[in-house]
């Protein structure tokens, strides 16, 4: 190779490595170190070294070279191309740039990083070495046989295709989960301590144990059947749906604050398990319906029975299977959960709005409210108080615009908001699995609630008669709820006293999973059951940073527990306390949140975008003196995602 083409491969070697560096520090600098730290620990041996070797060894190299040839250009003679200062920085690069690519590309356990940078270390020395002693002991034989060409070709073919396959293959069968995992996470992690010792020394409590009220005649009784039909919806789409009692959604369920409540499920599936998680309401840990985690899950032709009582404030929230619950909250198992004030005063329009995207029998999805793909239309008469509680069961968080007359939004995942204020052209972002409430006076015209979305066309149109058109579209920047209301005293701040405090940081890389190829989203590099298990104590006051460095939203959802968001994005919330159990955080996001530990139990804490739980998402909140008896896996009948 001409000297002229080394210096244009090597330079733009080395723009591409200035690019890629570049990028992690302007990371660093507009969104924070922990943003870029993993990244630049990582490229800083793997690039950035081997690079600087390239500036300060083979430029100058090439550049004597150069001055000693003659003006014709011609190339420099055999040797000189095999010298050490040419070769072997030119080496190192190309491993350290496959390396470094194959590391943030496909998910590698981060405690095996270290030893992948001795490893490349290592063969950085014995190419040193191995070159320098070529150098001054081989003479340059001239040979023109294409046969001994072809000989030395062949071993290093076979070895280029044989050494992908067999790593392939390897971390194919290694990715292997077990057939059984006990639910008690990694608890060997640096995060969260060394408790164990502490836990042996009292007397360890069953999840089994930490029941709602055993007796006792309940104020709300329910039966929910699971089973197998077809749906139409609105614009005439089949959906082969799960549901309950033969509907979808399932039953509303109301009660009120106080009450202790009884729902008997019953599956009736052909083949599928099924459970009842209370999505946003905090329950005993034995009544939280998680295959795995609580209890195993309810199979075809069994029944099971949750006992609780309504300690959350008034609100919405919702219920759905956490058995497979990728598949089954998509094909129909879930429905609205209402708990109202003892002494309810509310005289107006109280709607439950149900967003969810149905797979129908063409293979297509269907956006709707409730089972309406098409115009939702409701008559209002003017005057009318209207309260809208939008509950977003997809995986996906969904903008809505509420068109026509000013709103409030008054409360997020059934927590009230302090003194909310009139509102109009703001889209609203409702997380998934989280819900919005929102209240207006009916005007005298048409009012519509729109899902932004641009293959969708749904639409809830309240109207005095179904003559009135649509009001124009309402679009405009996102409500920010960090800044919305009032401020309220609590006792809980930025600047209380933490008796823990955990930082998870929220990744997308591509690997091998289960023994696939897949997308996978760790945490904190981990994917689980290799995610580590948050350890607290009953009544500690816990901390959690959330940083999103991957490239989609994650709705992160913590059960038996309300969180307090104390800021966003290194700014402290100014508005009104805002409380959530289901917190979006969208990629370059971070979020500090709070909340008391009053709840004993195994609590999932994971991915509301049930596909990302799927692919790993997933870790869990234990407390001290807890364990769980339940397992997970294919050598079970529980998959909670």
């Amino acid at each position: 190779m001409g000297i002229r083409r080394c210096f244009v491969w090597l330079g733009l070697s080395e723009l591409l490595v200035v690019i890629k560096l570049g990028t992690l520090v302007s990371k660093w600098v507009f969104f924070g170190w922990i943003f870029a730290q993993d990244r630049m620990l990582l490229d800083f041996p793997l690039l950035a070294l081997p690079a600087l070797s390239v500036l300060l060894f083979s430029f100058p190299f090439l550049s004597s070279m150069a001055q000693s040839l003659p003006r014709d250009g011609e190339s420099p003679a055999k040797q000189d191309a095999t010298a050490p200062a040419l070769r072997i920085p030119a080496l190192i690069t190309v491993v350290g740039v496959a390396l470094d690519t194959y590391l943030t590309l496909i998910y590698t356990d981060p405690g095996y990083l270290p030893l992948f940078l001795i490893v490349f270390a290592l063969f950085c020395f014995v190419l040193w070495f191995w070159q320098t002693r070529r150098k001054k002991t081989s003479v340059m034989p001239v040979d023109n046989s294409r046969r001994r060409g072809l000989i030395r070709t062949i071993p290093v073919l076979a070895t280029a295709l044989l050494a992908p396959t067999a790593w392939y293959l390897w971390s194919m069968q290694a990715s292997r989960l077990p057939d059984r995992i006990p639910m008690m996470g990694d608890m060997t992690d640096s995060m969260v301590g060394n408790m164990m010792g502490q836990q042996s020394q009292q007397k360890m409590i069953s999840v089994t144990e930490l029941t709602g009220p055993k007796s006792g005649e309940p104020d709300q009784r329910f039966t929910l059947t699971a089973q197998e039909t077809q749906v139409q919806l609105s614009s005439g789409a089949i959906v082969n749906a799960w549901t309950f009692n033969g509907q979808v959604p399932g039953p509303q369920l109301q009660v009120h604050q106080g009450d202790m409540v009884e729902v008997k499920l019953i599956n009736k599936l052909s083949r599928e398990g099924v459970t009842l998680h209370w999505h946003g309401l905090d329950v005993p840990n034995a009544e939280d319906g998680v295959a795995g985690v609580t209890q195993n899950a309810v199979q075809p032709g069994g029944s099971f029975t949750y006992r609780f009582v309504v300690k959350n404030q008034p609100g919405t929230y919702w219920y759905h299977s956490h058995q497979a619950s990728q598949e089954s909250v998509e094909k129909g198992l879930f429905g609205a959960l209402i708990v109202l004030p003892q002494n309810d005063s509310f005289t107006g329009k109280d709607i439950p709005v149900i967003a969810h995207s149905w797979p129908t029998k063409k293979g297509s999805t269907q956006q709707a409210f409730d089972t309406f793909d098409t115009l939702k239309q409701l008559s209002v008469q003017p005057g009318t108080p209207v309260r809208l509680r939008l509950i977003n069961t997809d995986s996906l968080p969904i903008n809505f615009a509420l068109s026509g007359t000013p709103f409030k939004v008054i409360a997020i995942d059934g927590a009230d908001l302090n003194a909310p204020t009139e509102l109009t052209k703001q889209r609203l972002l409702v997380a998934a699995g989280g819900r919005y409430d929102i209240q207006f006076t009916m005007p005298d015209t048409a009012v519509s609630l729109d899902w932004l979305q641009k293959s969708s066309k749904v639409s809830f149109l309240l109207s005095q008669d179904a003559t009135a058109s649509a009001p124009a579209l309402a679009d405009g920047p996102v409500f920010n709820p960090a800044t919305y209301g009032s401020p309220l005293k609590t006792p809980l701040s930025l600047s209380s006293r933490f008796d823990k405090e955990f930082t998870l940081v929220l990744d997308d890389m591509y690997g091998f999973y289960d023994g696939n190829m897949a997308s996978l989203w760790p945490i904190n590099g981990k994917v689980f059951p290799n995610t580590p298990m948050l350890m607290v104590r009953e009544g500690d006051l816990v901390k959690v940073s959330f940083v999103n460095r991957s490239w989609m939203d994650h709705p992160m959802h913590l059960h038996g527990h309300h969180m307090l968001v104390l800021s966003y994005n290194g700014w402290p919330v100014t508005g009104s306390p805002w409380w959530v159990d289901t917190l979006n955080i969208a990629p370059g996001e971070s979020y500090e949140v709070t909340f008391r530990a009053d709840n004993p139990g195994i609590w999932m804490d994971h991915c509301h975008n049930l596909n990302h739980a799927a692919a790993g998402m997933i870790l869990h909140l234990g407390y001290e003196g807890v364990y769980s008896p339940f397992e997970v896996g294919s050598g079970t009948v529980n998959q909670p995602e």
